[in-house]
C-alpha cells in the first residue's frame, strides 16, 4: 500500500473514531443509568496512575489491530467512551457546557485518536492482505513496528492525561 493511501486510511479511521465518540457523547441516557455509569467509572479510575491509563488504552488499541474485528472494536470503544462522557456530564452539572469533542483536542486526546486510527487502519491492511492471500510474514514486521509506535504515543498520552487530571484536581481543591 502506498504511503499516501496509508495516511488517508489513518485519517479516515481517526475521523471515524471521533464521529462515533460524538455519537456516544450526544446519546440520551436516563438519570439512573448516568448515575450508575458515572459511579462505576469513578470507582474504576479512583486510584489509577499514568501507567494504569497507559495499560488500559494500550489494551484497547491492541484489540484494534485484530484483522476485520479491530475496526468494530475501535468504533465500539469510541462510542462507549463518548457514552461514558455523556453519563459523567449528566451527573456533573459543572461540565454541562463542555463540548465532548474538547476532550479529543487535548494533547493526550490527539495522541490517543491518532493511535487508534493507526491501529484500526492496520486492521484493515491486515484484513486486505488476508483476503488477497498475501504472505502475512511480510506484513508482520510493519505491524509490530506500528504496535511499538502506538505504545510510545499512548505512554506519552497517559502521562500527559495523568498530570492534566492532577492539575485540575489541585485547582478544584483550591476553590
Amino acid at each position: 500500500m502506498s504511503r499516501k493511501k496509508r495516511v488517508v486510511l489513518v485519517i479516515l479511521a481517526s475521523l471515524s473514531f471521533v464521529l462515533l465518540f460524538n455519537v456516544g457523547a450526544y446519546s440520551s441516557v436516563s438519570k439512573e443509568d448516568a448515575e450508575m455509569i458515572s459511579n462505576q467509572f469513578r470507582e474504576m479510575v479512583k486510584d489509577i496512575d499514568a501507567v494504569g491509563i497507559f495499560f488500559n488504552n494500550f489494551r484497547i488499541a491492541l484489540a484494534m489491530f485484530i484483522p476485520a474485528l479491530g475496526v468494530a472494536i475501535g468504533l465500539f470503544s469510541a462510542y462507549s467512551t463518548g457514552f461514558v462522557f455523556r453519563a459523567i456530564v449528566e451527573t456533573t452539572p459543572n461540565l454541562a457546557g463542555i463540548p465532548p469533542a474538547l476532550v479529543l483536542v487535548t494533547p493526550f486526546g490527539i495522541l490517543e485518536v491518532i493511535s487508534y486510527g493507526i491501529a484500526m487502519s492496520q486492521s484493515i491492511v491486515l484484513t486486505h492482505s488476508m483476503v488477497l492471500k498475501r504472505d502475512l510474514k511480510s506484513i508482520l514486521r510493519p505491524t509490530l513496528i506500528l504496535v511499538g509506535i502506538i505504545s510510545v504515543m499512548l505512554l506519552v498520552a497517559a502521562y500527559i492525561e495523568y498530570y492534566m487530571i492532577k492539575m485540575i484536581e489541585e485547582n478544584v481543591s483550591m476553590i
